[in-house]
């Protein structure tokens, strides 16, 4: 065994001794290979200094300074080893190796896009400067002094062609892209008189309350504001269980660990007496020391002129630190739990200041009617906290007890993640629990509907009064909710490949995100029902949004679902029992888990394909009710939801918008029917288009965004009078106004 040790111990010294002596052997390089290193490692190192201003913001000249030469080095030192260890195993000139894999290195971290079109960039990028830097140091070294003429000028040629290709490049990244419309817009899809019988007031006006604001925090603050003389001061919390690999980097810069975070918040609340429910928001992952909180400004002023308490929650100690974490080396790890813990303590704070006869908010806090909104990972930690809330022991750590219960009635997710945590390696699961999702088909972070799989996982018990709702918003990006992040949703220089033109004005997402997020607010928290109607149709919010294209979905605990497709193989069989579904005449008849952007969502769809052009009979899809345990009336809707499925490889014109019949039959025979534009023709399909020309089309630029329906029996009884809505039987969906498509078809049921 020894003598087995020592003969590897000799030939690792024999292979150190062979790499020492290659290394000596090493030629200087000759101008063109010491052009092309200058070239690329020149332009990778300003880049770098560039991205590092961005990935370093808050820490101040010194600590840029330091980092980004510790980040060089590090990067020099590696690829230097990796160099030498090729040496003699390859053609090009190991200097030059040094250099290309340190520049491709620091590259990667300029440029974090899609990995296919960051490979194909930056390859280009390598080659090009490498090509020039190559060309103008051997000219600059007289290696073109006595060669023809003819070499001369072309090496000349070739290096004014490589300069023209530099600033035509330099020209397409510092260019923000391309203006780009949607197919349609809610005022064309939306005609309907009906509209202007409405008597709604702009839930995004703002209210009477007068308005102030304060801070209050933990003692000794990492963030000093948030301890101003007389402040309300708070605990701190320990998280240790719910967070990953929190660095001592992170402590030393913060002053803190993860078994004292502080609670942190900036309230805007009304003047005058009465309980006001109480909103919570919190931010999601950005840079730690580019702080996000006060870029909730805009809600706050307008929800405590409406009457209620917001609070922006500071969970900055949670977000990226590229400096603290060895530039992403040893990042923070699934930290969403201590997000979810940190609101719950916070409410915790809440309740006791309610009942604190000395504290400002003592008996003004309606503690029944509680929000929680959430930007992104926070769109994600407000669905955790909700679930914990109702927990005794924490789902992974039962020796970890939870004593919440608070009445949180309402969640919203804006541009909101799914999945990052799983409890006992499971999706989310949330009951009776109002929620709304935002989200911007052009979100170029979570650039695929992550919340839809929350929203399909949320259940109702029957009889209790919830709703839920999403709107995808065409040209709405993941920053611009945040009045302090950016139009580009990348990380620096990143964002010099998206094609930012096509982001709608930042004011025109504020007063998206205020008009529904009030409405839902005060539908859900107030009770003003009225709001309701904009989102089961989004009609009666057109004149008060830009006109841009949305896409809305709906669903309440009222509605009894008689087909989701999720029950079983067979396609004849209702989710509910004693129902039925029959196809005619169609193409495409399947039952499919839906596809998104990254993969199979967790919920499913029938997809009913047809063609029916010439003399062939329409194409229909008919779902016969059970015979009994249906109670229908006039206050009844028939409502489904439909997602255009024409892509690249499927039938139909895309930019023929589908139109459809909808008709109902009663147990005797008699039947009504209205067309599917009676409520809007179906939208298109979207494609969100992140990055510019030539890589636009990269990827998966579109998934199926449902549209709900809902149709009310009565408008079929003004149709035929025979038709008794207390004895509804069928509903049919004819493909009969446009002759040639396909589409996804979910969740048909009838709201009471």
């Amino acid at each position: 065994m020894e003598l087995q040790k020592e003969k590897e111990n000799e030939k690792g010294i024999a292979m150190i001794q062979r790499i020492v002596a290659n290394r000596k052997r090493m030629q200087p390089l000759t101008p063109g290979w010491k052009g092309a290193s200058l070239g690329l490692g020149g332009i990778a190192f300003i880049l770098i200094l560039i991205q590092a201003d961005y990935l370093l913001t808050g820490h101040g000249f010194v600590n840029y300074i330091a980092g980004t030469f510790l980040f060089v080095l590090a990067i020099a030192m590696i690829s230097g080893l990796a160099a030498l260890l090729l040496h003699g195993v390859k053609k090009l000139p190991s200097r030059y190796i040094w250099t290309l894999i340190g520049s491709l290195t620091l590259l990667v971290f300029c440029f974090i896009v899609p990995p296919k079109v960051s490979a194909v960039f930056i390859a280009c990028l390598a080659f090009v400067f490498s090509l020039f830097g190559a060309l103008l140091y051997k000219i600059a070294a007289g290696s073109y002094r006595q060669v023809s003429k003819a070499r001369r000028i072309g090496a000349m040629a070739c290096l004014s062609l490589i300069a023209i290709v530099i600033g035509a490049g330099s020209f397409w990244l510092i260019r923000e892209g391309d203006e780009a419309a949607p197919a349609v817009t809610l005022q064309q899809l939306k005609t309907s008189s009906r509209y202007e019988d409405s008597t709604m007031n702009n839930p995004a006006e703002q209210g009477t309350y007068p308005v102030q604001s304060l801070l209050y925090g933990s003692p000794d603050n990492y963030r000093k504001e948030f301890n101003p003389s007389g402040s309300l001061t708070t605990k701190t919390v320990d998280a240790t269980e719910f967070v990953e690999k929190w660095s001592s980097g992170r402590t030393k810069s913060l002053g803190f660990g993860p078994d004292a975070l502080p609670l942190n918040g900036k309230v805007w609340y009304p003047e005058g007496e009465g309980l006001f429910p109480l909103v919570l928001i919190v931010h999601g992952n950005h840079l730690m020391n580019d702080y996000s909180d006060p870029g909730y400004e805009y809600l706050g002023k307008l929800l405590a002129s409406k009457g209620y308490i917001f609070v922006s929650v500071d969970e900055n100690f949670l977000n990226a630190a590229p400096y603290e974490d060895l530039f992403l080396i040893s990042p923070l790890q699934r930290e969403n739990p201590a997000r979810a813990l940190l609101l719950l303590e916070h409410l915790k704070t809440w309740k006791g200041w309610n009942s604190e006869p000395d504290n400002p908010f003592y008996q003004k806090v309606d503690m029944e009617r509680i929000a929680l909104i959430g930007h992104s990972r926070g769109g994600e930690a407000i669905a955790i906290a909700a679930a914990f809330n109702k927990l005794g022991n924490h789902p992974d750590h039962g020796h970890i007890k939870f004593e919440y219960n608070f009445s949180i009635r309402s969640l919203i997710s804006i541009a909101g993640t799914d999945g990052q945590y799983q409890p006992q390696g499971k999706p989310l699961p949330l009951q009776d629990v109002n929620y709304l999702s935002l989200h911007g088909a052009h979100d170029m972070d979570v650039n695929s509907l992550d919340a839809a799989k929350q929203y399909h996982r949320i259940r109702y018990t029957q009889g209790k009064d919830y709703m839920k709702s999403m709107i995808y918003v065409f040209g709405a990006n993941h920053g611009q909710f945040n009045g302090g992040w950016d139009r580009g949703d990348g990380a620096g220089l990143a964002n010099r490949l998206f094609n930012l033109r096509q982001i709608m004005p930042r004011e025109e997402q504020e007063t998206i995100a205020k008009v529904f997020i009030s409405g839902f607010l005060d539908a859900t928290l107030k009770e003003q029902r009225q709001y309701r109607k904009m989102f089961t149709d989004l009609g009666y919010a057109k004149e008060w949004i830009p006109d841009n294209l949305y896409v809305g979905n709906v669903y309440d605990s009222g509605t009894t679902m008689i087909a989701d497709f999720q029950e079983d193989i067979d396609l004849q069989s209702t989710t509910l029992p004693g129902g039925s579904l029959k196809g005619e005449h169609l193409r495409e008849w399947k039952e499919e888990k839906v596809r998104t952007k990254h993969g199979f969502a967790d919920y499913s769809a029938v997809r009913l394909g047809w063609d029916t052009r010439g003399d062939s009979d329409p194409a229909s899809f008919t779902v016969t009710l059970p015979e009994r345990g249906m109670g229908t009336g006039t206050e009844s809707s028939v409502v489904f939801s439909l997602a255009d499925a024409r892509g690249k490889d499927a039938s139909g014109d895309p930019m023929e918008l589908i139109n459809a019949t909808v008709s109902v039959e009663d147990k005797k025979g008699n039947q009504a029917s209205i067309p599917l534009s009676h409520i809007s023709k179906l939208p298109p399909v979207i494609e969100g288009k992140l990055l510019k020309w030539p890589f636009s089309n990269s990827g998966n630029i579109s998934e199926p965004v449902f549209q709900s329906y809902d149709f009310p029996l009565s408008d079929f009884e003004q149709m035929n009078p025979d038709f008794n809505p207390q004895q509804l039987s069928k509903v049919r969906i004819q493909f009969n106004l446009t002759k040639r498509g396909t589409v996804l078809l979910s969740d048909m049921g009838i709201r009471s």
